[in-house]
């Protein structure tokens, strides 16, 4: 106590400016989530804007994404194989491919992508736009 009293603290201003801090630091808090959350809605802006949806119609060929080359991958092999031809189109995004040799499969929709190329004949099969 008898600190206190050569101190000569006064409870009353030390208590006003403790909690005009704590509302500067609510403040800047509040400033940084808004900031922040205005940075999330520029990069999903960015990110979304070269997303493109693909759309597959029956008769179409792909080339097939084979995961299982991802562990032994090297420089000049290519982890797409195909061409696959597309029989059907399931409305929750399975596909229906068939091979050369007419032997049908069912794949995710994300595992495939258009082939733009040439066929057998030397025609190009199909011309996407980017």
């Amino acid at each position: 106590m008898w600190a206190l009293k050569k101190l000569n603290l006064e409870w009353d201003v030390a208590a006003n400016l403790r909690v005009s801090q704590l509302n500067e630091l609510d403040e800047f808090l509040y400033h940084a989530y808004t900031s922040s959350s205005l940075y999330k809605e520029k990069m999903t802006y960015f990110h979304d804007k070269y997303i493109h949806n693909k759309e597959f119609k029956e008769r179409d060929l792909v080339l097939l994404f084979n995961a299982r080359l991802r562990m032994f991958t090297g420089k000049l092999k290519s982890k797409w194989s195909g061409p696959f031809e597309m029989v059907n189109v399931t409305p929750c995004g399975t596909l229906d491919l068939k091979n050369k040799n007419d032997e049908m499969f069912r794949v995710n929709g994300h595992r495939v992508k258009h082939y733009v190329g040439k066929v057998d004949d030397g025609h190009i099969v199909a011309v996407l736009d980017n």
